[in-house]
């Protein structure tokens, strides 16, 4: 779940990314997994979704600690970069350093599942 202010924009990335609604500062938590409304799944479970669904996810979900996730808001949008604004760490996403009011928070999708930052840098 999203912790701070943002709205969904065109990316100069790729297609939509997310915005911050408000100056973020260096340290801010972002984002937290909060059960009941983002989704997880084990690779076994994930497996028996329907075709549909895996392939939906396949686009918008992504491995954190072994499991496939889900966020459900605007999350899902997040674009890669290799000089991402911001940090996995300790079950939360932190700004890496202050992120200015409308200003496009990124990732590094290297941090989450190699295998499927491979396959976005191979588009």
């Amino acid at each position: 779940m999203l912790l701070v202010k943002t709205y969904l924009d065109r990316s100069k990335i790729h297609g939509l990314g997310v915005f911050a609604g408000e100056r973020i500062a260096k340290g801010t938590k972002i984002w937290r997994f909060v059960d009941g409304y983002d989704r997880c799944w084990t690779p076994k479970q994930f497996a028996k979704l329907p075709k549909q669904a895996r392939d939906y996810l396949k686009d918008y979900a992504y491995k954190a600690d072994g499991e496939i996730l889900f966020t459900v808001d605007n999350d899902h949008y997040i674009n890669h970069s290799d000089r991402a604004n911001a940090v996995w760490k300790n079950g939360y996403v932190i700004a890496t350093r202050t992120i200015p009011k409308g200003a496009e928070i990124t990732n590094d999708y290297r941090q989450f599942d190699p295998g499927l930052c491979a396959a976005f840098l191979d588009r």
